[in-house]
């Protein structure tokens, strides 16, 4: 039979049926090899679908935040020549002017899937003797987690927000002494403290926004 196989095949056949052992060794590090390639890829394949999971599931593809305060110079009239060196001003907090009309023609654009006002801010909650800068956002729960995926991260509670009721990260409720069902007094740098019930405790994947985030 070995007349009609090409000299390249009964070369290679005698070679693998002498050293036995030799091709042993050769086919276990040929499908070691390719095991490891299957291995790396897939592991690699996974990692990149994790790390775009949390990033288009943590923040918005697009923000519209208020144009920041520019101060100009007052130039003098004439042929008079002025060097005007101006101060950046403090910038204060405002709001978008007219948010609703511009959150309607947001959605009136095709690619435009999902739009959610968000108000953020610092703020100091305490609770007790105990008392934390934080990092809190005011939201409106049935389209911002359509974009932030706050519900997929919580690791007790329930996502429920309204506006009694607040979320905070697990690191701060550590800090605080805090669980799900206990009053947190929150107090913005501008106006009256107000009392709300926390709801649920998130992990969003990093202590130093767990000790912030609200």
């Amino acid at each position: 039979m070995n007349r009609w196989l090409p000299f390249e095949w009964i070369a290679a056949v005698r070679f693998l049926r002498e050293g036995r052992m030799q091709t042993i060794f050769i086919i276990s590090g040929i499908a070691i090899g390719v095991g490891l390639i299957v291995f790396m890829s897939a592991l690699l394949t996974g990692l990149q679908a994790n790390f775009i999971k949390r990033v288009l599931t943590s923040q918005p593809q697009i923000q519209l935040i208020p144009p920041k305060q520019v101060a100009r110079p007052l130039l003098g009239g004439g042929t008079v020549l002025e060097d005007a060196v101006v101060q950046r001003p403090a910038q204060r907090v405002v709001s978008i002017d007219q948010w609703p009309k511009i959150r309607d023609r947001m959605l009136a654009i095709p690619e435009v899937n999902v739009v959610s006002p968000t108000m953020a801010g610092s703020a100091l909650a305490v609770r007790g003797a105990v008392s934390r800068a934080i990092s809190i956002s005011g939201v409106e729960p049935e389209t911002y987690f359509r974009i932030v995926r706050v519900p997929d991260y919580i690791v007790a509670g329930t996502p429920r927000l309204t506006n009694q009721d607040i979320i905070i990260g697990t690191e701060l409720a550590k800090d605080l002494g805090a669980t799900v069902g206990d009053k947190l007094n929150v107090q913005a740098a501008s106006g009256a403290p107000v009392v709300l019930t926390i709801t649920g405790l998130v992990d969003l994947g990093s202590k130093g926004v767990n000790e912030r985030a609200a």
